[in-house]
């Protein structure tokens, strides 16, 4: 580590405070809400099995089958998701890197 450019550090400082925030903060929620769909998807035919082992509802064949295509459909989006969360998470990795080389000079 070098000498620190504090007029880089306070232009880093505030480039992620006013901009970079906002879009991390929103890709942060878009891939949760991802994984909160593909896990809801997955788990839609044990809630409704259960649901009608229980006797709180009646069963339904078209709830039945419409219940096993979300389940392949959950399946089918796991790799994207997993692809999706790797990216990003390298993105944010690589973009503090480039941070740090930003402030410390050499």
């Amino acid at each position: 580590m070098g000498k620190i450019n504090y007029f880089a550090l306070f232009g880093v400082i505030f480039f992620n405070l006013v901009l970079f925030s906002g879009v991390a903060i929103a890709v942060v929620a878009l891939l949760f809400s991802l994984w909160t769909v593909v896990v809801s998807f997955v788990l839609s035919p044990i809630i409704l099995v259960v649901v009608n082992q229980m006797g709180i509802q009646e069963f339904n064949i078209i709830q039945t089958i419409l219940s096993c295509i979300i389940l392949v459909i959950g399946i089918k989006l796991v790799p994207f998701s997993m692809k999706a969360t790797r990216y990003m998470g390298t993105f944010f990795t690589k973009y503090i890197e480039y941070n740090k080389k930003t402030i410390y000079s050499n």
